[in-house]
């Protein structure tokens, strides 16, 4: 049995923090250069190793950089200037550790596929060494995938022998496509699923055809946007998504309801068969566990940290009655410090429900002796200018452990199932079967059919794509493919710039209803662009000035 991937066993590691950085050894046990790999044990921990930089990476920094860039989240710690600043952007720290952290995993992944493939077979049964190799050609895919997706163009390295003192030069995106296809269908070998529960945040070969339909689907949506011939690309993501989702039942199944995919209190959550490559935590283990949780909660509601917020423009997109608005969000709660001995000093919050309200709900209910006004229950009721998602929700209210046991879903079954209907789209045109993988996740959503979408209501490729879009928004915000969505789909301007606009719509009702003058707001929405292209480089983030001061040439990573 393999020790829990949780764990994450010490290895001597080759640091690869920067292109430009000195290879440095950084020991974590008494392991040597000469003897870290003698033995399948050792082998063993630096395959676990790979996965040790995700806990940095998805902590915040991907959210920054994803969601956080978008319509469907607001970073709080971020000013509004910076959402599309390049040069604010650039110096992030945040931008740093994606950026570093993801070459640590290629640069683990090179030293299991070069080092252990090159450990005497007799070491190993056939099965044990495969798996490593296996495991880690995904992961250096994976972290390719993830990082052309972040910054478009970057050094490819595909070999532990290197001297990453020299100033690698960017690879086209063609070699790198090329690249991460080569390593998935490496990675074909890794089983369906895994005996031990301790293995859950293994790669699977689910992992690996999922990661094939993103690639071929975002090589399609490139080609469609600079006027190529996409058809092929979206037949081979067809034959990809097929293969995912006939894995239904045997593998994967969708949960009965949205939240089931995310409770923290469940242990059967931890490992539900929707989650095809997650991110595992654990609370109970202190290696395994993170603050990601404390992240996406509001202080005042059970203590976390309020960094990530949904935007009050996602939240009114949402039916009322829709299970990812009336329970996935957080729009209204009593204050956590809130004392059951003195009601009168209890306070509330409450979003508004639709533009018209804003700037209408703050109020205190306690008269002029700070008693509670007839008819009234909490003291005070507080307006949220933005309201927060439960999928990694933080409940330890006075139990400061920074460890939540939040899983980080990469890929789950559901993406797929709108996957495939977005496939169907762009090969045929809306058709019912691409509206029946839609409804399949709506009527989850719902709990019924009365919500279904009808093919009457898209009467072409593009409103069904856009529909499509937006479904994804409501189904997949905050788990940090909006971005990437919206430049596949060629939807990036569109939705961007009805974001902004609705950020100047706000401003402009809270002048009206707290009446202040015209313009009283104007800094809540000036600061946003207006320059926006289709093509536009903002779309991809920089490569970070430290890299770039180093190596010009990494200036022209978004050169298309």
């Amino acid at each position: 049995m393999k020790p829990k991937i949780l764990l994450l066993l010490p290895f001597m590691a080759l640091a690869f923090a920067s292109c430009h950085d000195e290879l440095e050894e950084t020991v974590y046990s008494n392991l040597t250069d000469d003897t870290a790999f003698t033995s399948v044990e050792n082998a063993q921990a630096a395959v676990d190793a790979m996965y040790a930089p995700l806990h940095q990476i998805y902590r915040d920094p991907m959210f920054q950089a994803s969601d956080g860039v978008t319509d469907v989240c607001f970073d709080k710690g971020v000013s509004a200037f910076e959402v599309l600043n390049d040069e604010a952007i650039r110096t992030s720290s945040h931008l740093t550790t994606c950026w570093d952290n993801f070459f640590q995993v290629t640069s683990r992944a090179n030293i299991v596929i070069d080092r252990v493939g090159a450990m005497d077979d007799a070491l190993f049964t056939d099965a044990d060494k495969g798996q490593m190799i296996a495991e880690a050609h995904f992961m250096r895919a994976y972290a390719y995938m993830q990082l052309s997706d972040l910054f478009y163009r970057v050094p490819l390295v595909l070999s532990s022998d290197i001297d990453v003192k020299e100033k690698l030069p960017l690879a086209s995106i063609d070699d790198i496509e090329n690249a991460i296809e080569t390593d998935l269908k490496a990675a074909m070998t890794l089983p369906e699923k895994y005996d031990s529960r301790d293995d859950g945040g293994r790669p699977t070969l689910g992992s690996v055809r999922g990661f094939l339909v993103r690639l071929y689907m975002r090589q399609a949506g490139r080609l469609r946007q600079n006027g190529g011939d996409d058809q092929a690309k979206w037949k081979q993501a067809l034959d990809a998504v097929n293969e995912v989702l006939a894995m239904e039942g045997s593998v994967y199944n969708l949960q009965p309801n949205v939240w089931d995919v995310f409770d923290p209190n469940s242990d059967a959550t931890l490992y539900n068969n929707e989650l095809m490559f997650t991110i595992r935590a654990k609370e109970s283990i202190s290696s395994a566990a993170w603050d990601l949780g404390m992240m996406f909660t509001n202080w005042d509601y059970d203590m976390g940290w309020n960094l990530f917020l949904v935007p009050l423009q996602q939240f009114w997109s949402f039916d009322p009655t829709d299970e990812r608005r009336s329970v996935m969000i957080v729009s209204e709660f009593p204050n956590v410090y809130n004392s059951a001995d003195n009601p009168a000093a209890a306070s509330y919050y409450y979003a508004p429900l639709s533009l018209a309200e804003v700037a209408t709900m703050s109020k205190s209910n306690l008269d002029g002796s700070g008693n509670l006004k007839p008819g009234e229950t909490y003291g005070t009721i507080g307006e949220l200018s933005t309201v927060f998602t439960r999928k990694y929700e933080y409940h330890n209210s006075f139990k400061y452990t920074y460890r939540t046991q939040n899983n980080m879903p990469v890929m789950r079954f559901a993406d797929m199932i709108l996957c495939k209907a977005e496939i169907l789209n762009e090969i045929n045109g809306p058709s019912q079967t691409a509206l029946d993988l839609i409804n399949r996740i709506r009527e989850r959503a719902f709990h019924n059919s009365d919500h279904n979408l009808s093919l009457a209501d898209f009467s072409t490729k593009e409103a069904l794509r856009s529909g499509i879009c937006d479904e994804r928004a409501k189904e997949l915000g905050m788990e940090c493919v909006r971005r990437v969505d919206l430049i596949r789909m060629g939807l990036w301007k569109d939705r961007m710039e009805k974001y902004f606009a609705g950020i100047k719509e706000i401003a402009q009702m809270r002048e009206k209803n707290e009446n202040k003058p015209s313009g009283y707001y104007d800094s809540d929405w000036r600061v946003y662009p207006t320059d926006l292209t289709d093509n536009d480089i903002r779309r991809y983030m920089p490569i970070p000035k430290r890299e770039t001061d180093y190596n010009p040439e990494l200036l022209d990573a978004r050169n298309f």
